[in-house]
């Protein structure tokens, strides 16, 4: 019996102990998800053909450049908030909006390397935009698209679009 009793203790110690550290232990992917709202009639009017892949309608391009003016940001063109992640671990960015977006780490927020969205909302290009070749091709993830980042090191990750700077979001890595 007591043999018996142990036996279950020790059993339910056990699970006791694997929940709390699985419950604690910090998720070794997540995702950040890239939206924006893009009209595609008048994207594609004025950014050409294939700007906007969106089906159905949306921001007019004209009310998306009025926001970028009196509020210096368009809030529908957003990445997903805060994430926590393991170190070692890694973000998978999915684009769920009709344009092109960047997922490029950063070493501090700033402007993109696009210089007439820069003047519409007042911002400098970030430093990482004098290799903007390089990371277009590296960090770029089409509508419908997905990339993940190598695995961070601990620490506090800044990630934004180097298109529409203001879509930005952080990582925090332990």
């Amino acid at each position: 019996m007591r043999s018996r009793r142990t036996a279950s203790l020790v059993a339910a110690l056990a699970l006791a102990l694997a929940t709390a550290s699985a419950v604690s232990a910090a998720p070794n992917n997540r995702q950040v998800i890239l939206f924006d709202n893009c009209d595609p009639a008048s994207f594609n009017a004025v950014l050409g053909e294939g700007a906007c892949a969106r089906t159905g309608g949306g921001l007019s391009f004209d009310a998306f450049i009025d926001q970028l003016l009196t509020l210096g940001a368009a809030p529908s063109w957003r990445f997903s908030p805060y994430v926590r992640l393991a170190e070692g671990g890694t973000v998978t960015a999915v684009n769920r909006g009709g344009e092109a977006h960047t997922f490029t780490e950063v070493a501090e927020f700033g402007g993109g390397c696009v210089d007439e969205l820069n003047d519409l909302v007042g911002l400098e290009a970030v430093p990482e935009c004098a290799n903007a070749g390089q990371l277009f091709g590296t960090t770029l993830v089409p509508p419908g698209g997905r990339l993940t980042t190598e695995p961070l090191d601990s620490g506090t990750h800044k990630f934004m679009c180097i298109i529409h700077p203001w879509q930005r979001t952080t990582v925090d890595v332990k």
